[in-house]
């Protein structure tokens, strides 16, 4: 079984630990922060939690992660967090992943600003992760905790590990608009239907577009111990000659 790990964080303006701690306890519905266990025995569900002090440089990681998409008033709402609550989920099944929503949702409820996927970069407002909590549907769940990223010489998405899946990756040929439709084309395809891929297969986003021959790669983007690094690989989607 290959380790997978999902990380989410949520900054909180809690006055110490204690606070922090009794605060969860009263207004999460059900669970518990105990040391490094975030428990809810109603639920049964139980996460590894971090807790960290003050971060500096969080308000600039979550802009960014956010694609600019939050105001300056949010922004220096997270720049004045006392505390962020880290919740680190060994992700089996997407089911997993649908418990960790509402884990995050639960410290929202304590006092949390916002929530960020660590192993994704991306990050999401408090109100748009509890939208996700109330109807968390496959493509939103693929939307809230999958990117798409262009490099210098590729496209790839991050974050398909939540699914316990490749990511995906194609050469810089394209345009961004439609680099980000082949790849969430194929992604969303992969975690919805579950299709046993093998090299040399073939992919197509319509039955009148080009085809995009598979080949499976291990990830090389980051070093193992990196929070974006997918240990299922990355199927590469290369055009046909």
């Amino acid at each position: 079984m290959k380790d997978n790990q999902i990380i989410i964080g949520i900054p909180g303006k809690w006055k110490d630990r204690t606070e922090l701690i009794q605060t969860v306890a009263s207004q999460s519905g059900g669970y518990l922060l105990a040391g490094n266990v975030f428990h809810n025995s109603d639920k049964n569900i139980t996460f590894q939690a971090e807790i960290h002090d003050y971060e500096p440089t969080l308000k600039e990681s979550f802009s960014y992660a956010s694609k600019d998409a939050f105001s300056e008033n949010a922004l220096e709402e997270i720049n004045g967090h006392t505390f962020t609550v880290y919740i680190i989920a060994d992700v089996s099944d997407t089911g997993t992943v649908i418990d960790l929503i509402d884990a995050g949702a639960a410290i929202l409820e304590a006092g949390g600003i916002a929530v960020k996927v660590e192993t994704a970069g991306i990050a999401h407002s408090k109100e748009d992760w509890q939208h996700l909590h109330h109807s968390p549907d496959i493509l939103s769940v693929y939307a809230h905790f999958v990117t798409i990223i262009g490099e210098e010489d590729y496209y790839c998405s991050f974050g398909m590990k939540a699914f316990g899946l490749p990511d995906a990756v194609t050469l810089n040929t394209m345009s961004p608009k439609e680099a980000a439709a082949l790849l969430n084309t194929f992604n969303y395809y992969h975690v919805g239907e579950r299709p046993l891929f093998k090299n040399g297969e073939t992919f197509s986003i319509q039955q009148d577009a080009p085809d995009f021959i598979l080949t499976g790669l291990q990830d090389f983007r980051y070093e193992e111990d990196h929070p974006f690094y997918n240990p299922f690989g990355l199927w590469n989607l290369g055009t046909s000659k």
